[in-house]
């Protein structure tokens, strides 16, 4: 039966909570047979909530589908004030902390679901939480070769994309195959530049104080790089580093390698660092950082092969670089698309879905625009918050 007709009989319902902990049960049960991210899983999300939302006034709203009692999907969502405080819109939680919004999927509904009765669901569920606009930014076009649920005609493609490449076990056929006898030479010659200056290793943190020593050096070289360039540090705020430090500390303590970091050491420092985690299968590098004084022997690449190796020695079906199309990335990884999408509740949200379209639209032209581009990032690195 679908999804639209079961939703006529009451087989499929659709409820909400406002504390992660309400659905833990329901979320940890989807999460063992669903497609989804680390940015969707119950660990991640209810941490997150925890230290950076409730104190920035997010309130979580978390969105189950059940069909015959048994959840069927989930979207992990949290409403924001703006314009004074008079328009609620409601994005999904800890957007800006995470690469891509997928939601949870279980494998078994996806070809029953209508994108057109999903959104009735969502705009029912806006008007009764006070939601005037659903802005759902970063989701995947597709999920296992299917259009994602909320993915319709009015979508717009998002201003940057994630860029992902198939795993195999053998991390060596596959540096092969990815990467041309001549980039390996050149990676080469750097690594041996390095060691130079000391004796190289990678080392991934597998107690407590090295995984926070590595992160707080990790932040740390973030600053210093995003600084001369006008862009804020993300990682930096103390609630952030809380989360963060939470994630790494659960995954050691539970044996699990869900979040991990990585550091390359020259001699005694830290000169590379790369957060990352694995879930659904799917290798998320989440972020990393480099010591500007040895950018030139490129150790943000040179540990990035470890990473992949060692996801690849894991099991990881696909190794996922994350938004945006740098260099290291579109060398490895080809390109997926994510969608942009806006779901208006109110008159007011219908305005403020012009105003957001409208604004993300101008982001568009100035990227596509190398002189205008251009002119943003020498602006940005005179201190200026563009």
């Amino acid at each position: 039966m679908r999804i639209d007709a079961m939703l006529e009989s009451g087989d499929f319902a659709i409820r909400a909570a406002n504390d992660p902990a309400e659905v833990e049960v329901e979320w940890r049960a989807l999460q063992e047979n669903a497609f989804g991210t680390l940015f969707t899983s119950y660990d991640w999300l209810s941490s997150w909530q925890h230290h950076v939302g409730r104190a920035r006034g997010i309130e979580a709203l978390i969105v189950v589908g059940t069909i015959e009692g048994k959840p069927a999907f989930l979207l992990p969502l949290g409403l924001m004030r703006a314009a004074g405080g008079t328009l609620t819109i409601a994005r999904f939680l800890a957007d800006f902390h995470g690469n891509q919004n997928s939601g949870l999927w279980r494998r078994d509904i996806l070809a029953g679901i209508h994108g057109r009765t999903l959104r009735k669901a969502l705009i029912s569920i806006g008007r009764r939480h006070g939601i005037d606009l659903f802005d759902l930014k970063y989701v995947p076009a597709e999920i296992n070769g299917r259009v994602h649920p909320l993915v319709d005609q009015a979508s717009i493609e998002s201003l940057n994309a994630i860029h992902a490449l198939p795993l195999i076990p053998d991390f060596d056929t596959l540096y092969k195959a990815r990467r041309s006898s001549s980039a390996r030479k050149k990676l080469r010659t750097k690594e041996k530049k390095l060691g130079e200056i000391g004796p190289v290793r990678i080392e991934r943190a597998r107690d407590a104080a090295t995984a926070l020593s590595f992160l707080d050096t990790l932040i740390a070289q973030r600053g210093a790089r995003q600084e001369s360039s006008g862009i804020p540090n993300v990682f930096e705020p103390e609630d952030v580093r809380a989360f963060l430090s939470e994630q790494l500390t659960k995954a050691l303590d539970d044996g699990s390698d869900s979040f991990m970091i990585h550091a390359l050491i020259v001699g005694d420092a830290v000169k590379a660092t790369y957060l990352s985690g694995l879930q659904f299968d799917r290798f998320h590098a989440y972020t990393n950082s480099i010591s500007e004084d040895v950018a030139a022997c490129s150790p943000g690449d040179i540990l990035l092969n470890h990473v992949v190796a060692e996801a690849c020695a894991l099991g990881a079906a696909t190794f996922d670089f994350g938004l945006g199309a740098e260099r290291y990335k579109t060398a490895w990884a080809d390109k997926e698309v994510l969608m942009d999408i806006e779901i208006p509740v109110t008159f007011k949200g219908r305005c403020a879905e012009m105003s957001v379209r409208a604004l993300r639209n101008s982001k568009r032209y100035i990227r596509n625009s190398p002189r205008l581009w251009a002119i943003v990032r020498r602006l940005r690195r005179l201190g200026l918050p563009l």
